[in-house]
């Protein structure tokens, strides 16, 4: 009975983890994009014009 509960158990346990890594995986990807739209680049010019 302990053999099937430990299967159970360390099955559980390694869904979880993938879930969680594909979760981290997802938000990531998503923080990338977000950065790369975030583009300060075409911003400089005027930034570094202003006065201080």
């Amino acid at each position: 009975m302990s053999e099937a509960m430990a299967i159970v158990v360390g099955s559980f346990v390694l869904v979880t983890a993938t879930v969680f890594v594909a979760v981290h995986y997802h938000r990531e990807l998503m923080r990338r994009r977000r950065l790369r739209e975030l583009d300060y680049r075409q911003y400089w010019r005027e930034w570094s014009r202003a006065p201080h």
